[in-house]
C-alpha cells in the first residue's frame, strides 16, 4: 500500500489532525469551556471531540433551580462556542 500524499492546507480555525501538536493544542482550545462549566456548578467529563456533562441530584433538590442552572449552563457554552467559530450540536444536547 503506498503512502497517500496530503496537500498543505492552510487552516484558518480549528486543530490540525494527525499531528503531534493536535492533541495538545485541542486541549488549549477546549480548555475555557471546562471553565465555563465549572462556574456554573455542573461536573464534566471529555473524551477527545465529545463533552458529557452532568450535574449529582438528590431527591431534596428543587428541580427548577437545578434545570434552570442546567439551561443557563448550556447556553452559556453555545455563546462561548459561537464567539470562537464552534458549533454546539443541539441534536446530541
Amino acid at each position: 500500500m503506498a503512502n497517500k500524499t496530503w496537500p498543505d492546507v492552510g487552516l484558518l480555525f480549528g486543530v490540525s489532525q494527525e499531528s503531534v501538536l493536535g492533541p495538545n493544542n485541542y486541549c488549549m482550545y477546549t480548555k475555557p469551556v471546562g471553565e465555563l462549566i465549572k462556574r456554573r456548578n455542573i461536573k464534566y467529563h471529555c473524551y477527545t471531540d465529545d463533552m458529557q456533562v452532568y450535574m449529582t441530584l438528590k431527591p431534596c433538590d428543587k428541580w427548577d433551580d437545578i434545570s434552570f442552572s442546567i439551561e443557563a449552563g448550556i447556553a452559556y457554552i453555545s455563546t462561548w462556542m459561537k464567539s470562537n467559530m464552534r458549533k454546539l450540536n443541539k441534536d446530541k444536547t
